[in-house]
């Protein structure tokens, strides 16, 4: 049999393990979550991602209890958190500075919170041994902090915020201090051992990729307010605002005025341009929209393609190489700047095009995505 997709958000039944109800946060006049709603699910890894500013580490700090919300109420396990102080919560929380104890050994850390709570000492072993082996790092047990490098210090802070099984685990910006590589094989290995204990993940992070690959479901942020809340897929695929759009990877977004014709709208959008055919995901009515299109799905051609109906000529501007694939930023006659990507599957002293070069771009039908503006 195969196994059934974890989606506890598609089944009316399924309860959630939090529950922001209409929750505010306000600091002054400065409104930090404004009127907010979600539901978590247990066993979720769930991202809140935005720019700075944007009320993601507000929640946070709400879940964790270091804030209390203006108005409106917190949920965890159908109880209302804010009269729990945070140190009496199923929460546990791992700081972006790990703030381990540099006189302690990676031992103690992580044994810390089990003393504090009065768990048998031998109980507290196997523990701290449990947890030393979940994140591999059981041959450094007795070394400081400051003997072990970054990436390890980063599973300690996480074994010892797991040590006491939170039902609740909040990460804020958890892997923002490891190199480039490290980071990535780091959240391979953080997905495992939230899969493994099965706890509740939140993670706050600004890093897109970042979100993308570890989240079941990711909520995009502005002004404390949610843009969209998706799965990674949907986030990227079918965003449903610009905002979105433009905030998660690469996009080029066009403007103009859509004619509804069938299935399919006509958008009127430069002087001596075709039409940009699209398909809108829900029905529309003429008016003015945004057409958002990834570098990806644009192809770039020497010759005109015969086979679509999105044609557009252009001039290579500029090429952007990132070893496995080109950018290409291809400037048309009216000024407009588009960006189609191409695989670089030859080595690069053989790449099809270069500055100035005149091309074609096209896509299909469906390559790009019709909001309303």
């Amino acid at each position: 049999m195969p196994e059934t997709a974890f989606e506890p958000w598609n089944d009316p039944t399924a309860k959630p393990l939090i529950q922001f109800r209409n929750v505010s946060k306000r600091f002054g006049d400065f409104t930090a979550i404004d009127d907010l709603s979600i539901d978590i699910f247990e066993r979720e890894f769930f991202a809140l991602l935005g720019p700075s500013g944007c009320g993601k580490t507000t929640m946070m700090r709400m879940l964790a209890g270091f804030e209390t919300p203006t108005s409106g109420m917190i949920l965890l396990d159908g109880q209302d958190i804010s009269p729990i102080p945070p140190n009496k919560r199923s929460v546990n929380m791992m700081f972006q500075s790990y703030a381990l104890f540099p006189h302690l050994t990676v031992y103690e850390n992580i044994a810390f919170g089990l003393r504090r709570s009065n768990m048998p000492k031998d109980q507290i072993d196997a523990r701290v041994k449990q947890m030393l082996k979940l994140v591999q790092i059981e041959k450094f047990g007795a070394r400081k902090p400051e003997q072990i490098s970054g990436g390890q210090r980063q599973r300690v802070a996480l074994a010892r915020a797991l040590a006491k099984a939170p039902k609740l685990l909040l990460l804020d910006e958890p892997l923002s201090a490891l190199d480039k590589k490290l980071r990535q094989d780091t959240q391979f290995e953080l997905m495992d051992i939230q899969e493994k204990t099965g706890t509740t993940f939140v993670v706050v992070t600004h890093d897109q990729e970042e979100a993308m690959t570890v989240a079941s479901r990711v909520a995009v942020m502005d002004h404390g307010k949610l843009k969209q809340v998706d799965t990674p897929d949907r986030i990227y695929e079918a965003p449903n605002s610009t905002y979105v759009a433009d905030f998660i990877g690469d996009v080029n977004i066009i403007e103009g005025h859509a004619t509804v014709q069938g299935p399919t709208v006509a958008i009127s959008w430069a002087e001596g341009q075709p039409p940009i055919i699209g398909t809108p995901s829900k029905p529309m009515s003429d008016g003015k929209v945004s057409f958002a299109i990834r570098p990806e799905k644009v192809a770039i051609s020497a010759d005109k393609p015969t086979d679509r109906n999105n044609v557009v000529r252009g001039k290579v501007l500029d090429i952007a190489y990132l070893g496995n694939l080109s950018t290409y930023h291809v400037a048309l006659a009216d000024g407009t700047v588009i960006k189609a990507q191409m695989a670089n599957s030859r080595r690069r002293s053989s790449r099809p095009f270069t500055w100035e070069d005149e091309v074609w771009l096209s896509w299909t039908d469906t390559a790009g995505i019709v909001l309303e503006s």
